[in-house]
């Protein structure tokens, strides 16, 4: 079974639905080369294989549980007391990586150490 057909059977996604294959093939692509980044490394462990499609499953769970109500959870931008008014900012991003949290500790066991040599 390919990265994609595990993803779609963990996150409940009917396997002849194509709706979200090329979101779910772009964050398998951008996630790997993070991994990569990360570990200092040029070809994919297999032992990180169910750390990538567990942590693909979660963006798409994320992604799907995202609604324009998110922006209540943003900073507040500008209040005014006269007949009330609270603007809010953006919602926050999650910053740049796709990676964080607990996956940064199952990558720390892939790391290669660079050792510099005089």
């Amino acid at each position: 079974m390919d990265r994609l057909a595990t993803v779609k059977m963990l996150a409940g996604i009917p396997e002849d639905d194509t709706t979200y294959d090329a979101k779910l093939n772009y964050w398998l692509s951008a996630t790997e080369q993070e991994m990569l980044a990360y570990t200092n490394r040029t070809e994919f462990p297999e032992g990180l294989e169910s750390a990538l499609i567990d942590h693909v499953v979660l963006l798409y769970r994320r992604d799907k549980t995202n609604t324009p109500s998110d922006t209540q959870n943003a900073p507040v931008k500008s209040v005014t007391e006269g007949n009330t008014t609270i603007t809010y900012g953006d919602a926050p991003v999650p910053g740049y990586t796709l990676i964080g949290g607990s996956l940064i500790s199952v990558l720390d066991r892939f790391v290669v150490r660079v050792v510099r040599v005089r």
